[in-house]
């Protein structure tokens, strides 16, 4: 009965880890969006308010897929947890819980994965903090390449965040369908 219990809350843990990877898919797309359309109003000085504006979604929509990837790594974890313990360890599941143990060695992959999504989420916001920093300094000579250096190292972090974001969800997800047929 134990077993079952066990069984019942990895299977609980795999599903919201799975769910929460595919809400993150559509925040660093809005912020990809928003950050496309910032770029050129930041050659115009008048334009600089709308710019400011855009920044403000990106980062409204990051700091939303952050929330969700580091939901995601702790529920996953938790999962790995229940696979991996010392009590139940991987090499002592018997077959019956085979879908089970291989849906906790890829969390264990899918966690990579996210803990990079969420790095790169982190680093890109970064970025876009500095160019609003810099947006209040714009007759400092040489600002407007600084702006448009900082822009392209966040666009990179965001592509990198959007990459392992889908790779993590694509694993996540193959773990959900691992453990659902399992009873």
């Amino acid at each position: 009965m134990a077993a079952e219990a066990w069984r019942a809350r990895f299977q609980e843990r795999v599903v919201e880890a799975a769910s929460r990877m595919e809400r993150v898919q559509g925040h660093p797309a809005a912020a990809q969006g928003h950050l496309a359309l910032a770029a050129p109003l930041l050659a115009d000085n008048a334009a600089a308010a709308a710019a400011r504006d855009r920044i403000q979604r990106v980062l409204g929509a990051l700091g939303e897929a952050s929330s969700d990837l580091a939901f995601a790594m702790s529920v996953m974890n938790g999962a790995k947890l229940l696979v991996f313990s010392d009590v139940i360890g991987i090499e002592q599941l018997g077959d019956q819980y085979f879908p089970e143990g291989n849906a906790g060695v890829v969390l264990h992959d899918a966690v990579e994965d996210v803990e990079e999504a969420f790095a790169m989420v982190d680093s890109c916001c970064s970025h876009l903090d500095a160019v609003l920093l810099l947006l209040d300094h714009p007759r400092l000579p040489g600002v407007d390449g600084l702006i448009q250096e900082e822009l392209a190292a966040a666009d990179g972090d965001l592509q990198a965040a959007i990459g392992n974001a889908e790779l993590g969800t694509e694993l996540a997800v193959g773990a959900r369908q691992d453990v659902s047929g399992a009873n």
